[in-house]
């Protein structure tokens, strides 16, 4: 008998399909599973090739004929799941080594643990997902494009809720809690299991050592019903929200800068946190480690991409590209700079690289 079963929802994009399904056979292999495909009436190559990998022992295959919906394809794996866990999975998602081993982990870590949310990054390898929070106008995926090394994705603990894109829940208390709410149309029926759980005197987790791509949102129509979502949600559970954001932004050394705060434009952080890669990269510049530094200044860049010292470190990267007479690429530095903060300074680092460009 299986211990874990992998509920995944298809409807086409059978390329994403496939490389969902051998991502779990190459990384799950040291752990009892099944994993039950939901096709929720695919016109593309998916169904067949799902009949195809249903003769494989561990994969089983519902077919629907039409579209029922996210909510209802995860309710009818539930229901037929021989797990005593279940872990709800997008079809546009690609598990990483340790994916399991990390939900493991964390649910033996707190016998009070309901729910737990992976770690989920975008294909360049930055945050998608970290935990979700609230302010008084939206509902986050916190932390969204940071670097995943940067420590405020990288601690176990608990959130109001978590995304359904990698879900893990005992099976006995998804089907006794009811399981997701038809009603959501493909959104917020995650946020309002989670909600539902936390009401039942348990904890919603996220584990940053479980690590998921996430393709994100792939599905024609996926938003089409957000807004009826959205309201729904509101309606039953404003009372329970607890507008969270700012509160897990000082727990993690950060503070987004408010409007008026600043003259610059956009959404900015003022970040304690130490940023690894910049003394990485200076360490390597001064000993000439040329390649190995510009590498470093850009995932320096990348650790927090709301940070205020980017803009001086995206002129130190520029300063290092004029020293190693690079003038195209120092301009690219100090054109970006210039476009948020257009100092002096800057603009006679510009003309510099202009001269250098035009007499070469």
């Amino acid at each position: 008998m299986p211990t874990y079963s992998i509920i995944i929802p298809t409807y086409n994009n059978f390329d994403l399909n496939l490389r969902c399904i051998l991502s779990i056979l190459k990384n799950s292999s040291s752990f009892k599973i099944e994993i039950i495909i939901i096709d929720n009436g695919s016109i593309d190559k998916t169904l067949a090739w799902a009949q195809k990998l249903h003769t494989q022992k561990i994969i089983r295959l519902v077919s629907n004929h039409s579209n029922m919906g996210f909510s209802h394809a995860c309710n009818q794996g539930a229901l037929i799941a021989d797990g005593n866990y279940i872990i709800f999975l997008n079809n546009d998602t690609e598990v990483l080594p340790g994916w399991l081993q990390g939900l493991q982990n964390c649910f033996k870590s707190d016998l009070n643990i309901g729910i737990i949310g992976g770690k989920l990054l975008y294909p360049d390898n930055t945050i998608q997902h970290a935990g979700i929070a609230f302010d008084r106008q939206k509902v986050f995926h916190i932390y969204r494009h940071f670097h995943p090394s940067h420590p405020a994705v990288n601690r176990r603990r608990e959130f109001q809720a978590v995304t359904g894109a990698c879900l893990f829940v005992r099976r006995d208390l998804f089907i006794t809690l009811g399981m997701f709410d038809e009603e959501f149309k493909n959104g917020f029926e995650d946020l309002d299991f989670c909600f539902r759980v936390r009401k039942n005197g348990l904890k919603v987790f996220y584990s940053p050592e479980c690590s998921v791509i996430h393709h994100e949102s792939k599905t024609p129509g996926r938003h089409i019903h957000h807004q009826q979502n959205a309201e729904l949600f509101a309606h039953r559970w404003q009372d329970d929200i607890t507008y969270d954001l700012e509160i897990i932004h000082a727990q993690d050394g950060l503070r987004q800068l408010q409007p008026g705060e600043n003259s610059l434009p956009g959404k900015w952080f003022l970040d304690n946190n130490p940023n690894p890669f910049l003394h990485k990269a200076r360490s390597f510049r001064d000993t000439g480690r040329f390649r190995e530094a510009e590498d470093a200044y850009n995932c320096a860049l990348r650790f927090n991409p709301f940070d205020l010292r980017r803009l001086d470190i995206a002129e130190e990267l520029g300063d290092f590209y004029l020293d190693r007479n690079i003038p195209a690429a120092a301009q690219n530095c100090f054109e970006a700079i210039a476009s948020i903060s257009p100092s002096s300074q800057i603009k006679e680092k510009l003309k510099k690289t202009h001269r250098l460009l035009f007499s070469s």
